[in-house]
């Protein structure tokens, strides 16, 4: 199996297994799809730690209004008269939100347990760490992580959480993205992959680029399509530059301390003394004098 060494970023970064003799455009859209699991289930995550914690979201007119602020007004059409909106019960289990942005209802500790657990299991999948430990990811245990989170926040909240809430809208879909988060969604046929600061073409195999030895590993850049080639990746890797850097202030330290040592430091020293062979054959050795 080819390992390819999948690169969006320094930190947006993992590794994915298959073998030489695979088209290039069956590569690719396993590796965007691997590709934006990941960063469902890092939102997932982030979206499903704040429920455990706080827990479902208020509705939208209400989010970022703090229990002492006032209320909208619902105006009943049958009485002809205006009411505020009723709030939201406290649980035996609240915990205030910072951003107030949810009821701060949380389910109890040991549900709560659950999903954070799950949360944590995905977090590690899609955790730079997994490149360390050579290895490679999977669509099928990233979709594995959103069911386990799913079943967990089913286990909470069997009733369902409100068509509002993000936890829900992710798991169904239906997450509106902007900004950064939505520029980290590619697809899969406006993205390309690039190896050896050469763009993979769809209609060829692995191998015409890597060769046929399945036992290859290589670095591929995951992009836009038609944003031009990628930045190359650099001789020395950081790991190294910091361990070259260090190394070059020990030996300036060393250089600093023996530039300030006197030339004739070395007469001081036990093996420079003239009368060394002397004292060994008359067994006097070094005698100090202490006045009295």
């Amino acid at each position: 199996m080819v390992l390819l060494h999948v690169k969006r970023s320094d930190k947006d970064t993992f590794l994915y297994e298959t073998p030489a003799a695979t088209e290039v455009d069956a590569v690719l859209t396993q590796v965007v799809k691997i590709h934006n699991l990941r960063h469902k289930l890092t939102r997932l995550a982030d979206a499903a730690s704040s429920l455990a914690e706080h827990g479902p979201m208020k509705p939208p007119e209400q989010q970022g209004l703090d229990d002492e602020t006032p209320l909208l007004e619902d105006y009943d059409v049958g009485t002809g008269t205006v009411a505020p909106r009723s709030r939201s019960e406290r649980g035996p289990n609240y915990r205030p939100d910072p951003t107030e942005r949810r009821t701060g209802n949380a389910p109890t500790d040991e549900i709560a347990a659950v999903i954070k657990r799950t949360v944590e299991d995905g977090r590690a999948l899609v955790s730079e760490r997994q490149v360390q430990m050579k290895r490679a990811t999977t669509a099928k245990s990233l979709e594995e992580a959103v069911n386990n989170i799913r079943g967990a926040v089913m286990i909470a909240y069997p009733m369902g959480l409100p068509d509002y809430d993000l936890v829900r809208q992710i798991l169904e879909e239906r997450e509106e993205l902007e900004g950064a988060a939505a520029m980290q969604v590619l697809d899969g046929g406006a993205a390309s992959l690039w190896c050896f600061n050469k763009e993979l073409q769809k209609e060829k195999l692995l191998s015409d680029y890597v060769g046929k030895n399945d036992k290859t590993k290589v670095v591929a850049k995951l992009q836009k399509k038609g944003a031009g080639a990628p930045q190359r990746e650099p001789i020395v890797s950081e790991d190294e530059q910091k361990a070259m850097i260090a190394f070059y202030h020990k030996k300036q330290q060393e250089a600093e301390k023996l530039a300030l040592e006197d030339e004739d430091a070395y007469l001081h020293s036990q093996w420079a003394n003239p009368k060394a062979l002397k004292s060994a054959f008359t067994g006097i050795g070094e005698v100090s004098w202490k006045a009295r």
